[in-house]
């Protein structure tokens, strides 16, 4: 088998696989602090990207081609009719060649990809460039065109079928990445025999009252394993997501029945609105250490301390503008002093156009300094996204955006309605 033969001897997906195994081996070597410590999405990135492999690119602006004198061998060619065959005949001839630039990871062209064919390409790997060679008596140098250009036409075949290789493996990564940033984690913080919760743990008080119909939430919380600080390791307490679902559940109910009832909300500020939900939210979870579980703080906070530190904040806004958008998060991000803190904005519209308040709401979290990665759309009016907290960027803060039409019992005039009183009995 000759030497200058290229996409061998190497089998492409048994050295992917290979790629595959290193990349979660990554995963297990990895700094158990600093795994802790880090942000998850961040961290999977990280693991991709050790296991991706770029494909190759064939330049074409720069393929060039060069022409040099040469010797050539026709002992065994028929039509020269040599009689003694032990020793080199030599005849004047040409050596053109075609210089392919590329990028990618050169070895690449020793692995032979999943699809192939029983005549690959011949040619010569020098850096970053393949070197493809044609040489004939200076009779038969017109056939160097044909033979190069066959040649180009099978690397780039195979170039093709190498690609659709890589491509198909580094799709495949970022799941199993995940799990095993996930399982390393889970396995971290076990064999520290980390207990998470809030330091209190959550209940749902026995005597909830049932002055607004709310779905079931009188359930009993689950601890969950804290988020880490740096080393030496110091456990922060973690808000699970089942809880911080269930505190934005009471708080959109609550939201409902201030839509279904508009006159009795119609003139409330940001902390009149405030008040009720803490009302709501006290009346539907409680601690071990106090009955008021949720406090208030400022004049729109909603905040759950751990340690005299918040571990879930809500911020409730009256729309106005894009600003009042920023202004919301910038308050969240005062307060969020855990790792793992979750967040929650309720914006408040009392536009007439209330669908032009939802399309804006998106594009107003994106452009704040400390938003980082994906916005999340959970239903038609509620967003998800995450804040680079301002001393850390690896600590993010979660953030749910919850959009509602609350319209105001105004006149034209713009003035407040005055309240309809039930008539005396």
């Amino acid at each position: 088998m000759r030497d200058d033969l290229l996409f061998y001897p190497n089998d492409l997906r048994a050295a992917l696989e290979g790629k595959r195994r290193e990349m979660l081996k990554a995963v297990e070597t990895y700094d158990g602090n600093r795994l802790l410590n880090s942000d998850e999405d961040q961290l999977v990135a990280y693991f991709v990207a050790l296991g991706t492999v770029a494909p190759l690119t064939i330049r074409d602006s720069e393929i060039a081609a060069s022409q040099e004198e040469a010797q050539y061998d026709v002992r065994h060619r028929f039509e020269y009719a040599v009689h003694d065959t032990s020793r080199p005949q030599l005849v004047p001839a040409t050596r053109v060649t075609l210089h392919v630039p590329f990028d990618g990871e050169p070895d690449l062209f020793q692995f032979t990809p999943s699809s192939r064919t029983f005549n690959p390409p011949r040619g010569e790997v020098q850096e970053n460039e393949l070197v493809l060679t044609y040489v004939a008596p200076q009779s038969e140098v017109s056939g160097a065109k044909r033979h190069l250009d066959e040649e180009l036409r099978k690397v780039r075949e195979y170039v093709g079928w190498i690609n659709s290789d890589l491509n198909q493996h580094n799709s495949s990564l970022a799941n199993p990445a995940r799990q095993a940033v996930q399982d390393r984690k889970r396995r971290l913080l076990e064999n520290q025999n980390l207990v998470a919760s809030l330091g209190y743990p959550l209940k749902a008080r026995p005597d909830a009252p049932r002055t607004y119909a709310v779905p079931d939430v009188r359930r009993k919380v689950p601890p969950t394993p804290p988020a880490a600080s740096a080393a030496p390791f110091i456990p922060e307490p973690a808000l699970s997501d089942e809880l911080y679902d269930q505190i934005l559940q009471v708080m959109g109910n609550m939201v409902r029945v201030m839509e279904q009832s508009p006159d009795a909300f119609a003139d409330m500020g940001e902390e009149d609105l405030r008040t009720h939900f803490l009302v709501q939210l006290n009346g539907q979870f409680e601690g071990r250490a106090s009955a008021e579980t949720f406090r208030g703080s400022g004049s729109t906070d909603i905040l759950l301390i751990e340690r005299d530190r918040s571990v879930f904040i809500g911020e409730c806004k009256i729309w106005d503008g894009p600003g009042s958008v920023h202004a919301a998060l910038d308050q969240l991000l005062d307060y969020a002093t855990w790792r793992d803190a979750k967040a929650a904005v309720l914006l408040f519209s009392r536009n007439k156009d209330f669908s032009s308040v939802v399309a804006a709401v998106p594009e107003a979290i994106q452009s704040h300094e400390q938003h980082s990665g994906e916005i999340k759309r959970l239903s038609e009016t509620t967003f998800r996204s995450r804040l680079r907290q301002r001393d850390d960027p690896n600590r993010l803060l979660t953030v749910t955006t919850l959009v509602y039409n609350v319209p105001s019992d105004r006149s034209r005039s713009g003035r407040l309605a005055p309240r309809r009183r039930k008539p005396r009995s």
